[in-house]
């Protein structure tokens, strides 16, 4: 999103998402992937994945859309809430809908609701367990630990029949193991070298083949992400993404502090953390040289991108860097279109098209 002013800049972000995912869907893309933060001011203004899928899929008609994430937290979005809202997404899209879930990048957004970090595993684990049923069952009743519902019919019920794939995001083997054994699908972050994520992809084939999974059906797939700014001319792309990132790394060092060294820096910060000390936080990690970035910008080489799974190229290269993915077992590649604030959404929609055009037809069968 970038800092303020917003008056302008906030709508305009959105609506050019939106218009991201329909040139995804003209160029052939098989997934528009939506996020949902909460309060993660200039990272991320995207609160609502579900309505970002909906407006895509009201103006496309082939892509599939995905939550990613849909956080399954009651205090967050009630299990009940999300299986009439995707439900209903699914009829307006002809059966085009997925349920991405998770439970929250770190405490800013899930303090925003009164719960903790520690509480949210559960909470999802939960959820996730009884939203299929409220999708295949006429009468459906709960009376969990963190919600309860007395028996009733969950209205719409989706047109993909038993029900829409589910997709969980992971950052750990345990995570991994964990949903492959209750056969959801799975996002997984990749910062660097793609090779470096074999053993998960490994460890969730190996306990994909064990699912017993908490739906109708297992959904084996596993996804990373990466990157992507493709322009036939190689310099220029290369130039984009390099020029237009790191914007986003003192952020997520402090909003994603469930992540250990992340973790570590902010442990003595008492919870929740009001929007003013968040804000001096960034700050302070905004001139901290020692805070690695989540992408590395440093270095724009051909060779060192391919090395690091970042694809940002010709698209010679960036087939290349894709392929390296595709290597290590990975069933899906979802690419970052915007590589910062200040990239042009001109060029964003100008690497979908040569995306499609050029770099898709390589991994078509």
């Amino acid at each position: 999103m970038g800092p303020r002013p917003w008056d302008e800049a906030e709508p305009e972000r959105i609506r050019n998402d939106i218009a991201v995912g329909v040139a995804a869907d003209k160029a052939g893309f098989d997934a528009f992937w939506a996020p949902e933060h909460h309060c993660l001011e200039e990272y991320s203004h995207s609160s609502a994945s579900h309505l970002s899928c909906l407006a895509v899929g009201m103006l496309t008609e082939n892509i599939r859309l995905i939550t990613g994430i849909f956080n399954l937290c009651p205090a967050i979005n009630h299990p009940v809430r999300v299986a009439e809202q995707i439900a209903t997404i699914d009829i307006l899209t002809n059966g085009r809908v997925e349920l991405g879930t998770g439970r929250g990048s770190g405490s800013t957004e899930v303090n925003t609701f009164g719960i903790q970090n520690e509480e949210t595993r559960d909470m999802w684990l939960e959820a996730i367990r009884a939203i299929p049923k409220m999708w295949t069952q006429d009468l459906f009743s709960w009376d969990g630990k963190y919600f309860s519902v007395p028996e009733r019919c969950v209205l719409p019920k989706p047109v993909q029949k038993p029900h829409p794939p589910l997709w969980v995001t992971a950052t750990n083997p345990g995570t991994v193991e964990t949903a492959a054994r209750m056969g959801l699908g799975v996002a997984i972050f990749n910062f660097s070298d793609p090779e470096l994520l074999r053993p998960l992809v490994e460890i969730y084939k190996d306990n994909i083949e064990k699912a017993e999974p908490v739906g109708e059906f297992v959904n084996n797939k596993i996804m990373t992400i990466t990157p992507a700014m493709c322009l036939d001319d190689s310099e220029e792309a290369r130039s984009v993404y390099a020029t237009n990132g790191g914007e986003i790394t003192p952020h997520f060092a402090v909003y994603f502090d469930t992540i250990p060294d992340f973790a570590q820096r902010l442990s003595k910060e008492p919870r929740p953390i009001s929007q003013t000390r968040i804000r001096e936080l960034i700050a302070e990690a905004a001139s901290d040289p020692s805070i690695p970035g989540v992408f590395d910008y440093d270095q724009a080489t051909p060779e060192h991108l391919n090395q690091n799974g970042i694809c940002a190229g010709n698209p010679e290269e960036v087939i290349a860097t894709a392929k390296r993915f595709e290597a290590v077992g990975l069933d899906q590649l979802v690419m970052i279109p915007v590589t910062g604030w200040k990239c042009p959404h001109e060029k964003t929609i100008e690497s979908v098209g040569v995306l499609g055009e050029k770099v898709l037809p390589a991994f078509r069968s």
